[in-house]
């Protein structure tokens, strides 16, 4: 799988999560809307462990925000 559809990949991950047919902005991150919250984060994040094996909690810890995730999918398989 390329990159951009790794990245397309989360992006439907966390959409699904928060219940959002689009994502604007990217630095949307944990706690700003109310369908975001510390939970669905922990759900978008083993999801996103589930589909990509190289993700786990030491590199995950920081993430906050869709920018973030994106991040590091990019860091990790670049």
């Amino acid at each position: 799988m390329d990159l951009k559809k790794k990245e397309n990949l989360v992006l439907q991950i966390i959409k699904k999560n928060i219940k959002l047919k689009k994502i604007n902005n990217y630095n949307l991150s944990v706690g700003q809307i109310s369908e975001w919250d510390s939970l669905v984060h922990l759900n978008i994040f083993l999801e996103i462990k589930k589909k990509f094996n190289k993700v786990d909690i030491n590199n995950a810890s920081n993430v906050r925000s869709v920018k973030d995730w994106i991040k590091l999918i990019r860091n990790i398989y670049k």
